[in-house]
């Protein structure tokens, strides 16, 4: 369940920060099974089952030990469960002794303070998202008008906005945030049913002791054991992945921004730590390259999640163990991707210059929509989108203007009469609701 013990390129290699780290590691672990252990004796506590100086003492004592903690993240205790319940049970006295994991059973505990930590990780992912979207909002309504080429395909395609790109990323995140947010009461939910999910060893004491227990963790009660079940992990995986394919957008499109002939953003960076070993003038965008990896990790986490045989019957820890390794690093990377393109925006610089310069490449080829679109009612849309046709080809082959083009038709040059075809041909004046779009995203209530 943490991240301690695991060889993971993910932890190694700075692809996530401490802050999400520490959710994982092997002291966070403990210290979630301690919150349970002592939650546990607390709301049975509440309902007579268990003396109140019992669950008070056992509370007293849930505290991790550095001892504690080294070992287990050197492996000398293969179940963390059982150093948790033998260090709970030296530090109480013989009448609390007796009270410490009443009616539980080992996977109820260690499913339920998993479902801590998933609580805290998304704190974490919804916290830094939350920047992230403020920080494009305002890039949003910065560059709601600076011009630039939208692009299909690899190809040029029609004049956009800067702002327009940021709105576009914007209506994603916060689709993100609203799956993230919306899978929680789904997910983040206590797991104590007993050996079996039969509440045998309690009775009608069980359901009760659960919801007490969900309460004072402020966790999701749910009366039927997901241990087995496919949905709850798979949709964690899912969902933060779906998130992480976001930025890792965002990273692909930032990335190709600042390729050298484009030209369009630049990174204000260390030479030493972004550069080459041979090529004294590289900089290389690794902030981006970082996010977009881990997003290509993520998916292949929940992949694996989605992809293994299903649960055996009403335990099998055939599938828990993969989850138990995966889902912290799918946390762990999305979370590394948001916080580096969030810092990545403060540094990050864009050329107008060169937006400018892209979006002038083609010339009058790039406004041939809005052309057509004004030729339409005189020519029909078929006959304009054909002659517009005609004349991009021509365009490329021989560098024909498009006057020269219209004035060795008189037959449609006489049909457009009156048309202003040098305003068609300025790409400010078709960018549609660029602006509008732009300044609406970076509204905080959208």
């Amino acid at each position: 369940m943490g991240i301690g013990a695991l060889n993971s390129a993910i932890y190694k290699r700075g692809y996530t920060t401490p802050r999400m780290e520490e959710v994982w590691s092997e002291r966070a672990l403990v210290g979630a099974i301690f919150d349970v252990e002592a939650g546990l004796a607390e709301a049975q506590a509440t309902l007579g089952i268990v003396p109140e100086q019992a669950a008070q003492a056992i509370r007293e004592a849930a505290q991790p030990s550095d001892e504690l903690i080294e070992d287990v993240s050197r492996g000398k205790v293969g179940n963390p469960l059982v150093a948790v319940l033998d260090a709970l049970r030296a530090r109480v006295s013989d009448d609390a002794r007796g009270w410490i994991h009443f009616g539980a059973t080992t996977q109820d505990i260690l499913d339920t303070a998993r479902a801590l930590q998933i609580s805290r990780s998304t704190d974490i992912l919804l916290d830094e998202l939350d920047q992230l979207i403020g920080v494009l909002a305002n890039l949003a309504e910065e560059h709601a008008t600076t011009p630039m080429v939208a692009r299909t395909n690899g190809q040029h395609a029609l004049p956009t906005t800067l702002g327009m790109r940021f709105a576009r990323w914007l209506a994603e995140l916060r689709r993100d945030r609203e799956r993230l947010t919306q899978m929680r009461p789904r997910v983040e939910i206590i797991q104590f049913s007993g050996a079996a999910g039969t509440y045998a060893s309690l009775g009608e004491d069980g359901p009760r002791t659960a919801r007490a227990l969900a309460e004072s963790l402020n966790l999701g009660y749910e009366p039927y054991p997901w241990h087995a079940a496919g949905d709850v992990m798979a949709e964690i995986a899912c969902t933060t992945a779906i998130y992480a394919q976001t930025l890792g957008k965002i990273a692909e499109d930032l990335f190709t921004m600042q390729r050298t002939d484009m030209g369009e953003a630049h990174e204000t960076m260390d030479a030493h730590s972004s550069g080459s070993s041979t090529m004294p003038q590289k900089l290389n965008p690794f902030t981006t390259m970082k996010a977009s990896v881990s997003a290509r990790l993520v998916a292949g986490m929940a992949s694996t999640i989605l992809t293994q045989p299903p649960a055996a019957d009403e335990r099998d820890h055939r599938q828990s163990e993969v989850q138990r390794d995966l889902i912290p690093q799918i946390f762990l990377a999305t979370e590394g991707a948001a916080s580096k393109l969030t810092a990545l925006f403060g540094r990050l610089r864009f050329n107008t210059e060169s937006l400018r310069a892209n979006l002038n490449h083609e010339g009058v080829l790039l406004m041939s929509e809005g052309i057509m679109m004004a030729l339409a009612p005189r020519l029909g849309q078929e006959g304009a989108h054909d002659l517009l046709q005609e004349f991009a080809s021509e365009a490329r082959e021989n560098g024909t203007s498009l006057q020269d083009f219209l004035a060795e038709r008189p037959e449609v040059a006489e049909k457009i009469k009156g048309i202003d075809i040098s305003e068609l041909t300025q790409p400010e004046n078709y960018t549609g609701l660029s602006r509008e779009l732009s300044m609406e995203a970076a509204q905080p209530n959208k």
